[in-house]
């Protein structure tokens, strides 16, 4: 409960009410104060008429005597601060003839704002009218804004409540219940909430179906901005400083040097031959769904699908993709075992990595647009992929990859070959990562890898008997050791045609 109105809140005039049995110190004051052309005075010379005069003049500040005649002043300060009355809240200021520690100190105890001796000084005694005045307009206008506050949470709660009685007639209409004076109260209403509920009375058959056209609307928007994240995820959005898919435009593109991942499954038209189309989606995405987590949570972006296989990128570099590399052939050894089980083919993936510079970013035109990546370390990255499946391993990547490792030492990567992938001109070193392997097939592989070394050093330095013997010594251990083989093709080549005159071991590829 409160003295000042609306009116007085918004001019913030200052009104003081004087409570002091002696007219002269009514005077003092008064003079003090007409200088200041927006603080009002008043005076009551009667302490037991203050609240009377206090209810007629709203003050803001209240200066009240210690020392009347009629009234004790500490019994007015504590009656002025009973919480029924609306002077509780009212700044109180008390005036003392002297300082008196025990009096002041009970003062405040009881209430009081400040305390002054009289005659104070007219600037110190107007600083301090302004100040406890200002305080108390900002008092009233917080308990302005929260009445109007609750008083608009109790509306929105109200209407809520209405809401809900129309959602439950819905419901009610659903199961057949539904009675017309159920949304009677509702419906006189004047806003669009009435006007609803009586729509809804008079035309219950229809309801039904406008109900499961909206749900529908909802759900089509629900998934359209669902579909944006999918088409456009926001990582990629990070990657492109974009704060939302409505910030992305054709041509919009980050160029750096990063690490660039492609995949696929290898003799996948042989395994989607006895498929109906249905069944290559469901085995595609069935895929696809448990080795694509592995490129987000270690920190790459999938640029785009390819089938059965994916490209992704990765901005932090080499150490993320190799990571995300093993753990998607982690990720299809456990699929492979659920397939096995259902007497199903395991899946055979081939994954490739090269690290360089390109560009990512947004291609098209502008009705249809995606994102892409811009490079010839791309186009490589793509050939790296394919020869998987020419040497027979899971995961391939480039010597730039092997450089930009921060700490190689962690995986089992061994050297396979340098040659001239087809489109090329310049030699690349190619690694195996037999972390990726299976069990069985890593432990073999390091069982013949001396061997393998030997006839490689032979090979290079154009000693095809021996290396043709080391060998075949890896193939009588592992007889599908794709690599070996190739290589024994090529020792066969060249004690038929001769080794050419420039050989560093170096094979140029005529196959993708």
């Amino acid at each position: 409960m409160t003295f000042i109105t609306d009116q007085q809140t918004t001019d913030e005039k200052i009104i003081v009410l004087l409570i002091d049995d002696q007219s002269i110190i009514s005077e003092a004051i008064s003079r003090m104060l007409a200088p200041e052309q927006d603080i009002v005075f008043h005076y009551c010379s009667d302490p037991t008429q203050a609240f009377k005069f206090a209810k007629e003049c709203q003050p803001t500040v209240i200066l009240q005597d210690l020392v009347m005649p009629q009234m004790e002043g500490l019994l007015l300060v504590k009656f002025l601060r009973s919480q029924d009355l609306p002077t509780c809240n009212i700044p109180l200021i008390v005036l003392s003839s002297k300082e008196e520690p025990l009096i002041k100190a009970k003062a405040f105890e009881l209430g009081a704002n400040d305390y002054l001796v009289k005659l104070p000084d007219s600037r110190e005694l107007v600083a301090r009218i302004r100040y406890h005045s200002k305080a108390y307009v900002n008092f009233l206008k917080r308990q302005e804004a929260e009445a109007l506050f609750k008083a608009e949470i109790m509306r929105q709660a109200a209407y809520i409540q209405e809401v809900d009685r129309v959602t439950s007639a819905a419901s009610d209409v659903e199961r057949d219940a539904f009675q017309p004076d159920a949304l009677a109260e509702v419906a006189k209403r004047s806003d669009e909430l009435g006007q609803l509920a009586r729509v809804f009375t008079n035309m219950v058959k229809t309801v039904k179906a406008r109900e499961q056209e909206l749900t529908t609307a909802n759900i089509q928007l629900e998934s359209l901005l669902k579909a944006y994240g999918r088409f456009v995820p926001h990582e990629y959005l990070r990657f492109l400083r974009k704060e939302t898919i409505t910030d992305v435009h054709l041509g919009d593109h980050v160029s750096k040097v990063m690490a660039v991942m492609f995949s696929d499954i290898r003799s996948f038209t042989t395994i989607s031959e006895g498929m109906s189309p249905q069944d290559n989606f469901n085995f595609v995405n069935a895929y696809l769904k448990r080795v694509s987590p592995e490129i987000r949570s270690h920190y790459g972006i999938i640029v785009k699908f390819l089938g059965d296989g994916m490209m992704a990128v990765f901005p932090e570099g080499a150490d993320d993709a190799l990571a995300a590399g093993v753990a998607k052939q982690k990720r299809v050894q456990e699929y492979n075992q659920q397939r096995t089980t259902k007497g199903f083919l395991p899946l055979e993936v081939g994954i490739g990595i090269h690290v360089g510079h390109m560009m990512l970013g947004m291609v098209g035109e502008e009705s249809r647009m995606q994102g892409d990546a811009f490079s010839d370390n791309v186009n490589l990255t793509a050939r790296l992929e394919g020869l998987t499946k020419f040497y027979g391993v899971s995961l391939l990547i480039s010597e730039q990859t092997l450089h930009h490792l921060s700490q190689p030492e962690k995986y089992q990567i061994r050297f396979l070959d340098r040659v001239i992938v087809k489109g090329r001109t310049e030699a690349i070193a190619i690694y195996e990562v037999l972390d990726a392997e299976l069990e069985a097939i890593r432990a073999l592989k390091i069982q013949i890898q001396p061997e393998f070394e030997l006839a490689l050093e032979y090979y290079k330095n154009s000693d095809l008997a021996l290396a043709k013997t080391y060998f075949e010594k890896v193939l009588a251990v592992h007889p599908s050791d794709k690599r070996s083989l190739l290589y024994l093709e090529r020792v066969e080549i060249l004690l038929k045609q001769g080794v050419p005159e420039n050989w560093n071991g170096v094979w140029a590829l005529t196959q993708k």
